[in-house]
């Protein structure tokens, strides 16, 4: 039997989720009880294996196992979550091994990719409360510079070891409470999405995030808070199929940042920080809606363009041409003329049941700010070493780059996007 474990929601396609002191010494089980016969082979990097992997290979051989040599990236510069790296991995891969990830959130993206491509399951024995991307279906990575997240498998076992969480540096902590913190927003967004009659909210995959998310924010410093908020967004993602539940217009800021190679001080800006700043812009574009009646709104809002002048707007604002299949994606959501004017009506007709919605999800700006800070993660746009013209051109192009509705697309359908923006200046 696998002491420590903690209840999954049914239907998952994790099976094992420990979270306790001194779990890694229920590592051993777990791989009895799970994959027998199957011998540990394990990806880290060189943080990662001072932090727990050193002490796995410990304990597994003092417990009969034979690991195979672990595969060690190097620590610095930190490694990328790059396909084309998941594929090599997926190369070293042994026929008879069950792959164990011992890191954070990169580590476990590429072993979590490599191991889909091979089809076979793996386990996660995470270093930090860092990302919500332990238990989520699919990685986040990146493919000829644009990120985007490749289908695989969840980890069938977690095994998370709060010493080990608790002694990973505290910047990484501070971004996984800003990546807890995005749910705030992400909620909203599927909100407004509900009311618009776009994409129903699922009750089930609903409550496993929002229910306890107050209180999981409630204590920046408490790892075991933090990190049963990330896993619980993780297991809604797999509920979902989708990662609706986990995600909004501030991840895609933060993608548009981290598709425009974005660095601070010869760094890439973890993903956690990227989100937490955006998440502040969005709640304050949000409060946009929550400020302004409908009949303000309406008087507000400037007229809609032609389906030309669209796609002209479009093609400047991904200038760059660094952002993937944005522009088909951008151009498959467009709506113009009578299909924009009826949007357009349906959401000044919903815009106060919209406003009620958020202001009861919402933190206000000021009490988002103060959280984050007191978590250690940045707020301020120059804190990440943004511009301010990168900072503001990124709800613009962010609009663009997914099909999933959020707060941009309605506020760029009424004629308010701008105006919005604006207000985040």
């Amino acid at each position: 039997m696998i002491p420590h474990t903690i209840d999954i929601p049914a239907g998952m396609s994790t099976k094992v989720f420990v979270l306790a002191r001194g779990a890694l010494n229920d590592l051993p089980a777990v791989l009895n009880e799970m994959f027998p016969g199957k011998r540990p082979w394990i990806l880290e990097d060189d943080n990662t294996k001072a932090a727990a992997g050193n002490k796995v290979v410990e304990i597994l051989k003092a417990n009969g196992f034979a690991p195979y040599p672990p595969y060690t990236l190097p620590g610095k510069p930190k490694p990328h979550p790059l396909v084309s790296l998941s594929e090599e991995i997926a190369k070293m891969i042994p026929a008879d091994a069950i792959p164990l990830a011992v890191g954070s959130g990169v580590v476990n993206d590429l072993l979590k990719v490599a191991s889909g491509m091979k089809n076979i399951p793996y386990v996660c024995v995470p270093t930090a409360a860092s990302v919500d991307g332990y238990t989520s279906a699919g990685g986040a990575m990146v493919r000829d510079g644009y990120k985007m997240t490749v289908p695989c498998p969840p980890p069938t076992a977690i095994v998370a070891d709060l010493d080990v969480l608790e002694s990973a540096p505290a910047e990484m902590l501070a971004g996984g409470y800003g990546d807890l913190y995005s749910k705030v927003t992400a909620g909203g967004e599927w909100l407004i999405a509900d009311a618009l009659g776009i994409e129903p909210i699922e009750p089930n995959v609903w409550k496993l995030v929002q229910e306890p998310l107050r209180r999981n924010l409630s204590d920046s410093k408490n790892v075991e808070f933090v990190f049963n908020g990330l896993a619980a967004t993780g297991y809604s993602m797999q509920m979902y199929h989708d990662s609706r539940p986990a995600s909004g217009a501030e991840h895609l800021c933060s993608h548009i940042w981290e598709m425009e190679g974005h660095t601070f001080r010869g760094e890439s800006v973890s993903h956690g920080f990227m989100v937490a700043v955006a998440t502040v812009a969005i709640i304050r574009i949000m409060y946009f809606i929550i400020d302004h009646s409908a009949d303000e709104a309406r008087k507000m809002a400037k007229p809609g363009l032609s389906r030309e002048e669209r796609l002209a707007e479009i093609d400047k604002i991904l200038v760059k041409g660094c952002y993937g299949a944005a522009g088909d994606t951008a151009r498959a959501k467009l709506l113009a003329g009578a299909a924009l004017a009826a949007r357009r009506e349906l959401i000044f007709r919903q815009w106060q049941l919209i406003r009620e919605r958020l202001k009861k999800q919402l933190y206000s700006p000021e009490e988002a700010i103060k959280m984050l800070k007191d978590a250690g993660a940045p707020t301020h746009y120059t804190e990440i070493g943004l511009p301010l013209d990168q900072f503001l051109h990124a709800p613009r192009a962010a609009q663009l780059i997914r099909k999933r509705y959020t707060c941009l697309d309605m506020l760029y359908e009424a004629g308010l996007l701008n105006a919005a923006i604006a207000t985040i200046a």
